[in-house]
């Protein structure tokens, strides 16, 4: 009878440690997976006041042809994304789940025309300033 408790006793002890592992392993799955939204949603805020800050700068600056350059990461949270801008709004989207942010351009649009999309694969966007229009590729 010894013996048989005794195997018991470490058969329990080992299903408590194999519960334990795979409840804080589905607890920190979990956990990762709300990191990663927040932080993936707070990058696409991000690039997109980068690119409007930009884009606001661009209108300030008296030249009426000039350009920029601005780096931006090829990735967030291991997914590409496109940025476009026209005369209603500058829109950041996620390519494969489709999160987007945006910001609306009317209060420059009154005396500005903007165009242009580009894919972040290029790790840099380059914006145009020609006359009145503002171009972004």
């Amino acid at each position: 009878m010894k013996g048989q408790s005794r195997v018991f006793e470490q058969v329990l002890l080992f299903g408590i440690g194999v519960a334990i592992f795979v409840s804080s392993f589905a607890i920190f799955q979990m956990y990762q997976t709300e990191y990663t939204l927040t932080a993936s949603d707070d990058q696409i805020r991000g690039i997109r006041d980068l690119v409007y800050n930009h884009i606001t700068e661009m209108t300030i600056n008296e030249d009426l042809n000039s350009s920029i350059v601005i780096k931006i990461p090829k990735q967030i949270g291991g997914e590409g994304y496109s940025i476009s801008v026209d005369d209603d709004d500058l829109t950041v989207r996620m390519e494969k789940s489709g999160k987007l942010a945006s910001t609306e351009m009317t209060s420059l649009s009154m005396l500005y025309s903007f165009s242009g999309e580009t894919r972040s694969s290029g790790g840099e966007i380059i914006i145009y300033k020609r006359d009145y229009n503002i171009i972004i590729e």
